[in-house]
């Protein structure tokens, strides 16, 4: 029998820690692009509507990525905007109009007003409108200052009040994040927590419908994806709930 001897052992562990190394910095890579691409390139499907007619209530859910069901398996059913749909039941047609990475403020990376979604939105004629965004608003590379966001949110809120004076506008809180934020373009929590106030405010000022899907999620890490930032199914489902519960009140 071949005799191994401690030398040989050490270069093997090392060749063994190098091809673990090598397989983890592959995949973070991995997931890192897809992440991208999905945030730059709009998603096939991506403003999409459940079947309706034209008598029922129209529901537009407008916002980002957690909107959209990024990253959720099967998310034309289990995304929050086709659960909401379900919830809400006959009578109802909800579009899904949430863009992957993009914000509410104007002077953002990828501000949500040039969107085909944001267009999208307008021309399915909503009765009842919940914009939920303000994640990506979040990020250093973007945030700019309490009162930069109250500007540039009121702004977006307004075109959907002036395009359609008669539909029913919710604000919606964006979720808690739990991911560590150690990089300039991360979602940050401390600077949501100031974007979820802010939303407070402006739905005060303009004496809109508020559904504080922040407070919802606070301390729940189990609805969300690995990174933390993004709802899993039964987050979605959560959340679908507690906007269904405010329109039907």
């Amino acid at each position: 029998m071949q005799h191994i001897n401690k030398a040989q052992v050490i270069l093997m562990e090392r060749k063994v820690f190098k091809w673990i190394l090598a397989g983890a910095s592959a995949a973070i890579i991995l997931t890192a692009a897809i992440y991208f691409l999905a945030g730059y390139l709009r998603s096939p499907g991506a403003g999409s509507t459940s079947e309706g007619d034209h008598d029922d209530v129209k529901v537009a859910a407008v916002g980002d990525s957690t909107t959209y069901g990024l990253l959720i398996n099967n998310r034309t059913e289990n995304a929050y905007p086709p659960q909401l749909d379900s919830l809400l039941g006959e009578g109802y047609w909800v579009g899904n109009f949430g863009a992957n990475n993009y914000a509410a403020m104007k002077s953002a990376d990828f501000p949500y007003n040039v969107t085909g979604e944001y267009q999208d939105s307008l021309d399915f004629n909503p009765d009842v409108t919940v914009i939920m965004l303000g994640t990506n608003d979040s990020k250093s590379t973007n945030w700019n200052g309490r009162e930069q966001f109250r500007e540039e949110y009121s702004e977006l809120v307004d075109t959907y009040t002036e395009e359609h004076p008669d539909t029913e506008i919710y604000l919606a809180t964006p979720p808690a994040a739990f991911n560590e934020a150690d990089r300039p373009g991360d979602i940050n929590n401390e600077n949501i927590d100031k974007i979820t106030e802010i939303i407070k405010e402006v739905s005060t000022e303009k004496d809109t419908g508020l559904i504080d899907i922040n407070q919802l999620t606070q301390d729940r890490r189990e609805w969300f994806q690995l990174d933390g930032i993004h709802p899993n199914s039964d987050g979605a489902s959560h959340i679908a709930r507690e906007v269904e519960k405010n329109i039907t009140d």
